[in-house]
């Protein structure tokens, strides 16, 4: 049996998605989105040293290559 797990991004859903595969079959999906973007602001505001009330500007430069990752153990 072969497990595996995955952090997807579905452009049409506009969710990220924690998924679990078993051979290559979707066995479970959860909707991780608000978590990971809370996560990656406070990491923004925590590698530019912003403080409540200050403002991020981000300039999209390319289209991301790759909207899974799979996570090993």
């Amino acid at each position: 049996m072969n497990n595996t797990q995955t952090i997807e991004y579905n452009k049409t859903t506009k969710q990220i998605t924690l998924n679990s595969y078993t051979d290559g079959f979707l066995e479970d999906s959860i909707d991780i989105t608000d978590k990971v973007m809370t996560l990656a602001l406070e990491k923004l505001y925590d590698e530019y040293g912003l403080d409540l009330g200050d403002e991020l500007y981000i300039t999209k430069r390319e289209e991301l290559k790759t909207a899974k990752f799979e996570l090993k153990n």
